[in-house]
């Protein structure tokens, strides 16, 4: 199945990205038994539940984290590049005094 919507396809791609490397980490732990987790799971039952669940919890965790980084550093260095070559500058004005007087915000727009 292909996903056709470029921002799931960006947040999906992320997401493996800090999954895989959730994995990575939580079989790292195991493998090398730091703080004897690897021996403590092997003596529980079933096997397979503590392993499991260390894993799954840093593959969701670190595929979270790598989406929440993803979202906030997307649209680079000013945030108002969208591919065109345009930039959108917004100024903010004072409310208007009166109750029915209209203020304007400028826009401006360059190439």
């Amino acid at each position: 199945m292909r996903i056709k919507s470029p921002m799931l396809r960006f947040l999906f791609g992320h997401g493996v990205i800090g999954g895989g490397a959730g994995i990575a980490i939580g079989a790292g732990l195991l493998f090398f038994d730091v703080a004897g987790l690897a021996t403590l799971s092997m003596k529980s039952e079933p096997v397979w539940l503590g392993p499991f669940l260390l894993c799954f919890s840093f593959f969701a965790s670190f595929s979270a984290l790598a989406m929440g980084a993803a979202v906030m550093s997307f649209g680079g260095d000013n945030g108002d590049d969208d591919g065109d070559d345009t930039t959108t500058r917004h100024r903010l004005v004072p409310a208007p005094e009166m109750p029915g007087e209209v203020a304007e915000a400028k826009i401006r727009i360059s190439k």
